[in-house]
């Protein structure tokens, strides 16, 4: 065996960050926790990097992404001097490196349909590099996208009605039980209905805004329920195409929806640099007559990112900005289509008390929560649960350990109903949030109960690489 070069890229990026060996391990284990990843790196093993080995996906992509939290800047993942060489006949190359959108749909349907298949591209870190954002006229209209029985505000006529209802069906399903259910079925109908009908318009590669922008709507759902069932990265790779999708049906504020949510999963996933990137340029790329609806979403998301990022001022302008919008709609309630159409009042109000926790105005946030819930459908899973655990832990911040409890006994209650990453993960960070409280008896018992709720299942194909 030949001696390896050492990896003078990886030190020159530990120089400029000034985190030692073990520093940069710790970094890297913290962050794949946030991608469901158990990692257990030390200074040994980045010794071993700097002497010239590499290690395996997704680890390069992690190194790079902690270095650019550390550094605020994009570090790319072949700065780290850690990336690999394409092997031939590599799966993740075959359906990333396709450039035609529709044939990347297919491809990524098909790959999470194959548990080894959507391994390795869940194991491909996603790049900004690989968004080229577009330009729009300024005369461009603002593209409202479906909505359901086929009005479709500036859009031609005559959408089919088909495309709206699935989605409908599949934003219910995801918004009640979570990612990880029903989402094969989603995936297996745009590869059998949605794409053959891609293919047979005569106007797909032109200008067909009716099935393009249906397209574009359940390619970003399906991204929605990937990362919510532990799989961002592939998540991603589906936003992507919808992306593409949106650009071709000249949809821009479709676009700028599907770049704003992919600005807050970055956020979760502690990737602060593209996050703040993203969530500016959704604004930027949105139409000029973009509906209330859609500007709320958008200066909703970008508050959160610039609390989380320090902006204090930016963060309270862009939600007093998002109130003025949320007020000039009409309050007709939630419905299935509220992601696209329109922003339902429960999920901008848990918004607003997150950039409030960011600020740090915890009492303000637990009524905003609060108010989140009371406009919540019962039936929602997910998002409850996900809101009574935000709410147990603010509770606990504020002293209120009795009302927290309950808060994380309704927490608790919904998890049977869920298929969600994101929903144990919530269980699990509040389970640990009690700790400090192993004393007294109520609050060990709840413990004890999300212990037994989150104990782990053994690892399934599509979760740890």
């Amino acid at each position: 065996m030949g001696r390896r070069t050492p990896n003078r890229q990886l030190a020159a990026l530990l120089a400029e960050s000034g985190w030692n060996a073990g520093e940069l391990a710790r970094a890297v284990n913290a962050l794949g926790t946030k991608y469901g990843l158990r990692l257990r790196y030390d200074r040994t093993a980045v010794a071993h990097w700097l002497e010239g080995s590499r290690p395996r996906p997704p680890v390069p992509g992690l190194v790079a992404q902690v270095f650019g939290r550390r550094l605020g800047r994009v570090v790319h993942v072949g700065e780290t001097g850690l990336a690999r060489t394409a092997a031939t006949g590599n799966p993740a190359e075959a359906v990333l490196g396709n450039a035609d959108p529709v044939d990347r749909m297919t491809a990524l349907c098909g790959a999470d349909a194959d548990p080894a298949r959507r391994l390795a591209l869940n194991r491909e870190m996603f790049a900004a590099t690989g968004i080229r954002l577009p330009t729009w006229p300024s005369t461009a209209g603002p593209g409202t996208v479906v909505r359901p029985g086929g009005t479709a505000g500036p859009l031609p006529p005559g959408t089919d009605p088909r495309l709206a209802d699935v989605v409908t069906i599949f934003a219910e399903l995801a918004e009640k039980y979570g990612g990880a259910h029903a989402r094969s079925a989603l995936g297996a109908y745009i590869a059998d209905d949605v794409v053959p009908r891609l293919r047979t318009s005569p106007h797909t590669k032109t200008r067909d805004p009716e099935m393009l922008t249906g397209s574009a709507c359940l390619m970003h759902l399906l991204g929605m329920m990937l990362a919510d069932a532990g799989l961002p990265n592939l998540g991603y790779h589906c936003y992507r195409s919808a992306l593409e999708l949106a650009h071709r049906a000249d949809n821009r504020n479709l676009y700028a929806i599907t770049l704003r949510t992919m600005a807050v999963q970055a956020l979760r996933l502690d990737d602060l640099t593209h996050a703040r990137q993203w969530s500016h340029s959704a604004l930027e790329l949105a139409a000029p007559t973009a509906t209330s609806p859609v500007r709320c979403y958008l200066l909703a998301g970008r508050a959160v990112v610039r609390a989380a990022d320090g902006e204090r001022e930016g963060a309270l302008a862009d939600l007093l900005a998002a109130e003025r919008c949320h007020e000039a709609e009409a309050d007709e309630g939630a419905g299935p289509l509220d992601l696209f159409t329109r922003y339902p009042p429960a999920a901008f109000r848990y918004q607003r008390g997150e950039v409030l926790l960011w600020l740090g105005d915890r009492t303000q946030a637990a009524v905003a929560l609060q108010d989140s819930l009371a406009a919540r459908p019962p039936t929602h899973h997910v998002s409850r649960l996900l809101t009574h655990a935000q709410l147990a832990r603010t509770l606990l911040d504020l002293g209120q350990l009795e009302a927290a409890l309950d808060q994380c006994r309704q927490a608790a209650a919904h998890y049977p109903h869920t298929s969600s990453r994101r929903t144990t993960t919530a269980l699990t960070a509040l389970r640990r949030s009690l700790a400090p409280y192993r004393r007294h008896p109520q609050a060990r018992e709840v413990r004890d109960h999300l212990t037994r709720l989150t104990r782990p299942a053994p690892p399934d194909s599509g979760g740890t690489p």
